[in-house]
């Protein structure tokens, strides 16, 4: 008899396909290679997909599994585990408990941005474990959709496209990894899906519908029709967006928004322009400092900027100071324990700890700014109140001072922290952009913690709590004399019915990746500056996100 669970839409698109439940390596207690061999092997085979996402042009994706190819020869976990086989431990377990203590680091802070690493970590030490044991890869034999707790993004990677149907998990979250690489691939995903992989285990056949986050066990007649004409729908509704995608994102009276990406590293910068970018609204700076076991100098982070710039022309491009700490900790800069490091020292409140750490970044990005021949925008992301603001000025004055050169930059804040939406009137007279990050503003307003599966569904920026704080802040830039302009860059700009709302609330940019370009610009043209507007109004004084989001619906 048929029937549905319900999860988090993760990526669009309907399939059906048997299931085909995935399971973490066990440990069979005899060891066929040596840890270090098996380390070998793991990371050849993470650098030839990461190559094979690559030559498909999915350079995010392969960042990913290039990031894993690293972790595989971590001298850390190699070393825990090899002092567990030096204690008596049987190497193929020591191996898993050896990822799962480092896992455990990042996986304690609670965040979906951590979680991601954690599973990352676990995903690696399974393969090492797989090789140390001898064990073949996992494979599909008929068309399947996969079920499991949550699915490593190298087996995602791995297993064969012709067969990989679609991908339904009891955990994740739509910025797990297992998301992101579903979505780049075209594969329908859903994920928190409470009791799904019982359900599933007992099942014939699955359906998936990665739009409504819906999977249907052995489904009937009626719901195999149902699923039929929601996969037409869902590839109407692809193409529809693919012949909007290097449009301008403009409503259908003309009103222009600008629309920018976001961008995590120097090499993807072409391919964001490629795609259709305006600009860089956010470049996350975090890549300079991750990976490395010493800081970078200046002069490394002054060429990684100017190839960015470069790379732009002659389009605005929006440094992100490092927003280091929480979720990225780094082996050269100690972070005591604490409780909650998301609500700790990072970002901007480093620079009492680390006094080196923004005055050399901020140098190299005004040297690259020289250099190119191009005036840079600066955003200081967790400025809470104006004297963090006025220490971030303070900073970015000393480095002018420093690099006379260099053209006067723009400087702006992220506004992610509820304080800074309270006081964005102050806030704006001092700045000449401000730019909300919807993903943290959300949570913290909210208390919705990002990385538990089980508010999954609270976690919507379309809340008109969230909406109002946006209110406030275009209204602050709106009052400031002179121009401070409004940006989004959170995932609530890459989401059409989120950009409608933000579009209507009078944000003069949305930044998101790429991919999201096609469907956000065919959802704004299909309405005028004024129905947006008069739109958001009834949004703001909505009593949820789901009456918000039906408003959009009917619009």
């Amino acid at each position: 008899m048929s029937s549905e669970l319900r999860g988090v839409p993760a990526a669009p698109g309907v399939a059906t396909g048997s299931p085909w439940i995935h399971r973490p390596l066990p440990a069979d207690g005899v060891a066929r290679r040596s840890i270090s061999a098996a380390s070998e092997m793991a990371v050849g085979e993470l650098e030839r997909l990461a190559l094979r996402l690559r030559d498909e042009g999915r350079l995010d994706e392969a960042e990913i599994l290039e990031a894993q190819a690293m972790m595989a020869a971590d001298d850390e976990l190699l070393g825990r585990a090899r002092e567990r086989q030096a204690d008596g431990e049987d190497p193929v377990a020591g191996v898993v408990a050896a990822g799962e203590e480092v896992a455990t680091v990042f996986a304690a802070m609670e965040d979906e941005l951590l979680a991601a690493r954690a599973a990352d970590v676990r995903d690696v030490a399974g393969r090492i474990a797989r090789h140390v044991a001898g064990v073949d890869a996992p494979r599909l034999e008929r068309r399947s959709i996969v079920v499991g707790t949550d699915l490593a993004p190298s087996v995602t990677v791995e297993l064969d496209r012709a067969l990989l149907a679609g991908i339904a998990l009891e955990g994740g979250s739509r910025t797990s990894h297992a998301a992101i690489l579903a979505r780049a691939l075209g594969i329908p995903a859903v994920v928190g899906v409470t009791g799904l992989v019982e359900r599933a285990a007992a099942s014939h056949e699955l359906g998936v519908d990665g739009a409504t986050g819906t999977v249907v066990l052995d489904p009937d007649a009626a719901a195999l029709d149902r699923l039929a004409h929601a996969a037409a729908d869902a590839e109407a509704t692809r193409a529809a967006d693919e012949a909007f995608h290097r449009m301008p994102l403009a409503t259908s009276d003309a009103h222009r928004v600008h629309c920018f990406a976001n961008v995590g590293d120097p090499a993807d910068t072409a391919a964001a322009f490629a795609a259709g970018a305006e600009g860089i609204g956010l470049f996350r700076t975090e890549f300079a400092f991750s990976g490395r076991p010493a800081p970078p100098t200046e002069e490394e982070q002054a060429t990684a900027y100017e190839h960015v710039l470069r790379s732009a022309g002659d389009a605005p491009v929006v440094f992100r100071l490092a927003d280091i700490g929480g979720d990225k900790p780094l082996p050269y800069l100690p972070f005591p324990p604490e409780p909650n490091p998301f609500l700790g020292v990072r970002a901007i409140r480093l620079a009492e700890r680390h006094p080196d750490l923004f005055p050399t970044q901020l140098r190299a990005i005004l040297r690259a700014s020289a250099r190119a021949g191009r005036i840079v925008s600066i955003m200081a992301p967790m400025v809470a109140d104006a004297a963090d603001l006025a220490a971030v000025r303070r900073m970015v004055d000393d480095a002018h001072a420093a690099v006379p050169d260099a053209p006067m930059s723009r400087v702006g804040i992220m506004v992610e922290i509820p304080s800074a939406v309270l006081l964005a009137d102050e806030l704006a007279a001092g700045v000449d952009f401000m730019s909300i990050g919807t993903n943290d503003l959300t949570q913290y307003l909210l208390a919705v913690d990002r990385g538990n599966p089980e508010l999954a569904m609270r976690q919507d920026p379309a809340h008109p709590a969230v909406l109002r704080a946006v209110a406030r802040v275009v209204d602050a830039a709106a009052t400031r004399s002179g121009t401070c302009d409004v940006a989004v860059c959170g995932e609530m700009a890459g989401d059409p019915a989120g950009a409608m709302l933000l579009v209507g609330l009078g944000v003069d940019e949305l930044s998101m990746e790429p991919r999201a370009f096609g469907a956000v610009k065919r959802a704004v043209a299909g309405h005028t500056r004024a129905e947006l507007a008069a739109l958001a109004r009834r949004a703001l004084g909505a009593s949820s996100a789901d009456e918000a989001r039906a408003l959009v619906a009917g619009a």
